[in-house]
């Protein structure tokens, strides 16, 4: 009888010795990084699009990478330049070994005696010195000046800053500093991720969405900041229901609601979170939760003073009404529905072209429920010129899931009339 083959357990990862030479070092930087973000081998392989064999034979100091190698690891891992840095002394130290190897192959001879590793030594100069207040405050203004910029670019233009912000965070996060300060540059860290994450949506990458996101509420729940915690929690959320995972939009929903009753947050963060946890319930057919939900909202608001948590967007009367219009289409109330939407569009300045384009989606949904097909596609267009010209990918699903109802209900001009402006679209 053939006996059954036991499972041979995996290698043990292989001890790095960091000191033996600057590309043992590189590799064990990038070890740690990829570790102290959670990230297999094969999913850092998934982030840069170089084999997990090759990258594991970095970490290891087997082989020598190449600039593209490095360069693709520093961004998708968030480094922030660390593992750039370690790059030119690592070609250094290779070039020499060569010379070396090429000039006892030339004489015959080996040298004698310990050599001095004078590229090892250079590398002194650039270890960090402590982070002070000074630093920290300037970049909690940088974290401040990227959430208004968002508004003003595309999601393309911001994304290389917004993911070099929170690398330098996360590097400055290993250096030293006092316990205070430390717990500010992880709340920087954690917003920042979260901003990165929405971008990542914004561009349809769900893998590195999540990740960034995985990331931010690790830095946040180091920071013990609760009240930041709730408001990416709810982002959390917000993403789950774009991609019709209604359910696990209700959970996070409630976590954030959780989160920010035990948490100082003030009352607009707050009605923001009811907001978004009535618009999950409402698509999950508790119509009576929904509307619950949205009174808490409004009487949120309502009772706000002029305190807003730094960072919280700026949610309004506006806001809520688009809100309100979502939770109205999907209990069938479809003409106060398109009333909430309008009003809210009337509320939104003509600068916020964004908002604009995504309450005039949803506009445009509640029309096609009311069988007002032409206006709904005339309202659709002016919001995919936004989201082309903007570069919001999440917004260009929104347009197409209108699309996808407007086919469903037999609506087939109005199908054709939108295809062909979008295949004329120009930018």
């Amino acid at each position: 009888m053939a006996t059954e083959r036991k499972r041979r357990r995996g290698r043990p990862p292989k001890e790095l010795t960091p000191g033996s030479s600057l590309l043992a070092a590189l590799g064990a930087k990038l070890r740690e990084l990829r570790k102290a973000r959670s990230l297999t081998l094969v999913q850092l392989s998934e982030l840069t699009g170089y084999s997990c064999q090759h990258l594991g034979a970095i970490e290891r100091g087997a082989v020598a990478p190449s600039e593209s190698v490095i360069s693709s690891c520093d961004a998708g891992l968030g480094a922030g330049g660390v593992l750039n840095g370690l790059l030119p002394g690592v070609i250094r130290e290779q070039a020499h070994l060569r010379h070396n190897s090429d000039a006892a192959r030339r004489t015959g001879s080996l040298q004698h005696g310990p050599a001095v590793d004078w590229e090892r030594l250079s590398t002194a100069s650039t270890r960090p010195s402590a982070v002070s207040k000074a630093v920290v405050e300037d970049i909690e203004a940088i974290t401040a000046h990227q959430r208004h910029l968002y508004h003003q670019l595309t999601s393309a233009q911001m994304l290389a800053p917004v993911d070099g912000h929170l690398g330098l965070l996360l590097s400055l996060l290993d250096t030293p500093s006092t316990d205070s300060l430390r717990l500010r540059l992880a709340s920087a860290a954690g917003e920042a991720a979260g901003f990165a994450a929405w971008i990542w949506f914004d561009l349809s990458d769900p893998f590195k969405m999540t990740y960034r996101y995985r990331t931010a509420l690790s830095a946040l729940t180091e920071a013990g900041d609760l009240g930041l915690r709730s408001y990416v929690t709810a982002f959390q959320a917000v993403m789950a229901h774009a991609a019709g995972r209604f359910d696990e939009a209700v959970e996070y929903s409630m976590a954030a609601l959780d989160m920010a009753e035990h948490a100082s947050v003030g009352s607009v963060t707050k009605s923001w979170i009811h907001a978004v946890h009535a618009t999950a319930l409402a698509h999950t057919n508790d119509h009576h939760g929904a509307l619950s939900e949205l009174g808490r909202a409004q009487d949120m608001l309502d009772r706000a003073d002029e305190r807003r948590d730094e960072w919280m967007y700026d949610f309004d009367q506006e806001r809520l009404l688009g809100y309100r219009g979502n939770c109205l289409m999907e209990v069938g109330r479809y003409q106060a529905a398109v009333a909430a939407f309008e009003r809210a569009l009337q509320g939104v300045p003509a600068t916020c072209v964004r908002r604009r384009a995504e309450i005039s989606v949803d506009l445009a949904e509640a029309l096609v429920r009311q069988g007002e097909t032409d206006e709904a596609v005339r309202i659709a267009k002016e919001a995919v010129t936004v989201f082309l010209q903007r570069g919001s990918l999440s917004g260009v699903s929104r347009v197409k899931r209108l699309r996808k109802r407007l086919a469903a209900h037999h609506h087939g001009a109005a199908v054709r009339d939108l295809d062909g402006f979008v295949r004329a679209w120009r930018g």
